[in-house]
């Protein structure tokens, strides 16, 4: 497990004049208003079965993605080319993946329903709040509990189980069972099969 000082160590303060000003070039705008408008027609209104479209339109905008993964039409991806997922990983229904940074889900892993994803936030000691982002990464064969939140510069390690509503605020150890606000380790995961 990496200590406090590795998961500060993978943030970023952006550069910003002001609490109004965008750390974002102007490409990188329009990038995310065409994003937007074709997640608004072409990739939000799709059913179940369309998964192989909602990859596609993923791909087409930046994201890597590897094998067969599911991405469900409810899922808010802010910047895809921000998105990496492996081979059968799994953003199941409602979640948000507030890419400001990298996330990335390794393989097998699966994020449950109304999961946020939280690559950004705001350095509030500062008057002109600029922002702070960190990547995310879920390992191989984790599993994030419905409506838990996963802030910026956490790595959840291979096999780990986030429980349901918890906050993850730092790096979670391989093949355990954590929960809670803050989320810590209750135990080991151990597999029947």
């Amino acid at each position: 497990m990496t200590d406090r000082s590795g998961h500060r160590q993978r943030l970023r303060t952006h550069d910003q004049d002001d609490a109004y000003s965008s750390p974002w070039t102007l490409a990188t705008r329009l990038r995310g208003g065409l994003w937007h408008l074709a997640w608004l027609l072409a990739f939000r209104p799709t059913p179940k079965p369309l998964r192989a479209w909602r990859v596609f339109l993923l791909r087409l905008f930046g994201a890597r993605i590897r094998g067969t993964v599911f991405v469900d039409s409810t899922v808010t991806v802010r910047m895809p080319w921000n998105l990496r997922m492996d081979d059968r990983a799994c953003l199941g229904p409602g979640i948000d993946v507030y890419n400001l940074a990298p996330v990335t889900l390794r393989a097998r892993s699966t994020v449950a329903r109304h999961v946020c994803l939280c690559t950004g936030t705001h350095d509030v000691s500062s008057r002109s709040l600029p922002l702070v982002t960190g990547p995310i990464e879920i390992g191989e064969d984790a599993f994030v509990g419905m409506r838990a939140t996963i802030l910026p510069g956490v790595r959840i390690a291979p096999g780990t189980v986030v429980g349901a509503g918890s906050v993850v605020t730092k790096d979670l150890p391989a093949w355990t069972v954590c929960a809670g606000n803050p989320c810590k380790p209750l135990g080991e995961r151990r597999m029947r099969d």
